[in-house]
């Protein structure tokens, strides 16, 4: 679905097993996520089990047991070495790739997947692997970030080279067809801006790599010169307004519900009874 940049699922997984969040990149998500809970918490539910896929070192894991008590939430990641900063003696971790999760058919509840789906080589088969251990009517809420995030920086970057240093993410649109086409029920997908201000452009580089850095890979000052680098932080200086330095991140907010099982496996078969055989007990 991204078609400018390709994601190397082995290289994506290094970074988040090296990433130490900073406290910044900590507040950012959190400040992300929680939307993503008051969307869970508005459908007054009562899960018995809740997969909090793309967990991390559990920055929301303790927030949904803390909402669900009575709900069995299970963090799940493919970088181990996050999931090891969880306490497993009170929330399980799984290390799993979240196109192959290692649940039953139809045995959850809830997936909470937060800032996660942006990073898959394959979303789609995410997409159909949720639709396959969500129980009927279970609930996928997801988030990512939309086509508009990080738009200042590629745009500064942009006069570098025709080489596409930033990602263009996902569509709005296409999140929700591929929803439909995985036969979710009722998918609802909207998008939300969030301004993000730095006082300079060393301090907004700093701030992204902290985060995951996949994306600045191409970026490094090692393969730019000290002349190009500073015509980008000029190009980016440009722009500031009264608050400083803006980073925009859009984001893409989905809810959708697991698919009914087919009305034959609700009833029973029909069964034809001759009319001639109906007869009025005496």
């Amino acid at each position: 679905m991204n078609t400018l940049f390709a994601i190397n699922p082995q290289r994506i997984r290094a970074e988040f097993q090296r990433l130490r969040s900073s406290d910044h990149h900590i507040a950012v998500s959190k400040a992300l996520g929680e939307n993503l809970v008051q969307r869970l918490a508005a459908l007054n539910l009562q899960p018995q089990v809740i997969v909090d896929l793309g967990a991390g070192a559990g920055l929301f894991t303790e927030t949904l047991v803390q909402q669900y008590p009575q709900s069995k939430v299970i963090a799940v990641d493919y970088a181990l070495s996050q999931l090891q900063k969880l306490d497993e003696a009170k929330e399980p971790a799984l290390c799993a790739r979240a196109e192959l999760l290692p649940f039953a058919d139809a045995s959850i509840d809830v997936i909470f997947c937060h800032m996660m789906l942006h990073w898959c080589a394959a979303p789609e088969a995410v997409i159909h692997e949720i639709q396959r251990v969500l129980k009927p009517n279970g609930v996928l809420l997801f988030s990512v970030l939309a086509p508009d995030s990080l738009t200042e920086l590629r745009q500064v970057f942009s006069t570098l080279s025709d080489k596409p240093y930033i990602p263009t993410f996902t569509d709005m649109h296409n999140w929700g067809d591929l929803l439909q086409q995985a036969q979710f029920k009722n998918p609802v997908v909207d998008v939300e801006y969030f301004s993000l201000y730095y006082k300079d452009f060393a301090q907004l580089m700093l701030a992204l790599r902290q985060g995951p850095t996949y994306f600045l890979q191409n970026m490094n000052k090692g393969l730019i010169t000290p002349r190009q680098w500073q015509c980008l932080e000029e190009s980016y200086e440009s722009q500031r307004d009264g608050y400083g330095l803006l980073m925009t991140l859009e984001v893409v907010y989905g809810i959708a519900f697991g698919k009914k099982l087919a009305q034959l496996d609700e009833y029973p078969p029909e069964t034809s009874i001759p009319v001639q055989n109906v007869r009025r007990r005496k």
